[in-house]
């Protein structure tokens, strides 16, 4: 199983979830179900998108739960 890890790295640098719906230009509904990783599949265009904000790669926004599957 993997995670979404966008609340995380927006409040290390200091941004809400509205901050970063704004800058992102994705949707906030859409936001909201992958900051609070409630979501079964994501888009890479919206992916994208606010790793351009976080400034990471869209796989820098996904997290393997399973240990021996991380670097």
């Amino acid at each position: 199983m993997a995670h979404l890890i966008i609340k995380e790295l927006a409040e290390k640098q200091g941004l809400n979830r509205s901050q970063l719906q704004i800058k992102s230009g994705v949707t906030l509904s859409l936001l909201h179900r992958y900051w609070s990783n409630r979501t079964e599949s994501v888009t890479l265009d919206a992916l994208e998108k606010i790793a351009k904000v976080l400034g990471v790669r869209p796989g820098d926004l996904i997290v393997s739960d399973d240990p021996s599957q991380q670097s």
